[in-house]
């Protein structure tokens, strides 16, 4: 007796190459477009009798771009507030980096080469999303933003 993905694959077999595509390009990987804001965040969650603590650290990179970008932070807790620390470099151009939450511009830096900054904030959260976002702003390209982020909700 046949199992029915195998059936199904030997009856349709167009479904054999449509999933051996699948695969290939699963595996070949996927790079972000180098405009995009990529955010990779580690940490822990607590779990206590109503809300989570989470505190998470998260790296950030934006190889290059020459219009406004942004990256959004969601977080999993039931509280509705963050203190969110960060520090950022650039090795071309000059940024303008803000950090958003629900009730507006929370902290804003200038960073340039050999002129790093930092930005702290207290913040509300989203309602929506229940996270917070960054934007960068670049005067013309910039080229190589780099930046550590660190937040923990309260």
């Amino acid at each position: 007796m046949m199992r029915p993905g195998i059936r199904a694959a030997t009856k349709h077999p167009w479904l054999a190459v449509l999933g051996a595509a699948s695969l290939v390009l699963a595996a070949s990987g996927c790079e972000a477009p180098a405009h995009a804001a990529v955010v990779k965040c580690s940490g822990s969650v607590v779990v206590a009798d109503i809300d989570d603590d989470v505190k998470k650290d998260c790296t950030l990179a934006i190889a290059k771009f020459d219009r406004q970008t942004s990256a959004s932070i969601r977080i999993d807790t039931g509280r509705r507030l963050a203190f969110v620390k960060g520090h950022f470099t650039v090795q071309q151009g000059t940024v303008r980096i803000s950090l958003h939450g629900s009730t507006g511009t929370a902290a804003e830096v200038v960073v340039r080469p050999g002129s790093p900054g930092d930005v702290e904030a207290l913040l509300r959260l989203n309602r929506r999303n229940n996270g917070f976002h960054l934007r960068f702003d670049p005067d013309v390209e910039a080229v190589g933003l780099d930046g550590t982020l660190s937040y923990e909700a309260r």
